[in-house]
Formats: C-alpha cells, structure tokens, sequence
C-alpha cells in the first residue's frame, strides 16, 4: 500500500518539475537529480508515519510548483517576463518604481585622536593609568 504512495507521489512530482521547468534546461536537470538522491536516501525508511509524511511533503513540492512558483525570464538588461499559466494562483500586480536601492552617501575621513588614553585598559574600571611601564596594572 505505502509502495504505490510513494511511487505515486515519486512519479507526480517528476512529471510536475518537467511540466514546470520545460524551457530551464539546467534547472530541470538539478530538480529531477534532487528528486531521485532524497527518494533514494530514503528508500529504506520502515516507520509509516515518516513515510506518510514524506509522501505528504513530495505532494505539497508539487503543489507548491504548479500553483505558487512564477518564473521569470529576462528580455533585456532591465526587464523580465514573468511567465503564468492557468495553474499559477493570481496575486496582485506590481509595478516597480525606483526598485534600485538607494546609493549609500559618502562620509569623509574619520578622525582619530592622537592622545593617550587616560584609564587602564578602557575596559571600564575607570582607574588612571599607570605612571611608568614597571607598574602593573590592578585591572581585572
């Protein structure tokens, strides 16, 4: 009962990354080959529960793919086609203005203090330097 889950749910996830990535040769590729390593990696799996489950989560991939996934694909340097099908659920549609990020603002130089510090270690204790280099400092 459970083998004709999983390879049910094995076989409609395949068929569903074809479907989706027909035109994205390498992305194709990489879906399928990710697909047949975990299917593999588990295949020994005995404990129904984690079987059901990941019949559930192959089956849930595939949704996720034909209802939620939107590829895009690029026209030139500044525009990208995004491609739905009667599948792809409808969102709201965007328009992008001044989608660059802001460019970050110059500072100049920091300046830093040529003067000696005045506590120990600047560790926090407040308490002055020593005078010389032969006393020790009693920061903790």
């Amino acid at each position: 009962m459970n083998r004709a889950k999983v390879l049910s749910s094995y076989l409609g996830l395949l068929r569903t990354e074809k479907k989706v990535f027909q035109n994205d040769k390498r992305a194709l590729e990489h879906v399928i080959n990710l697909t047949r390593v975990q299917f593999r990696d588990n295949k020994n799996e005995t404990d129904n529960t984690k079987i059901n489950e990941m019949i559930d989560h192959a089956n849930a991939v595939s949704h996720f793919l034909v209802k939620d996934l939107i590829q895009g694909v690029r026209k030139d340097e500044k525009t990208i086609q995004l491609k739905f099908d009667e599948n792809t659920k409808s969102y709201q549609q965007y328009e992008f203005v001044n989608d660059q990020p802001p460019q970050r603002k110059k500072r100049g130089k920091i300046q830093i203090d040529d003067e000696q510090p005045t506590t120990c270690c600047g560790g926090g204790c407040g308490k002055p330097m020593p005078s010389n280099n032969s006393e020790k400092s009693t920061c903790s």
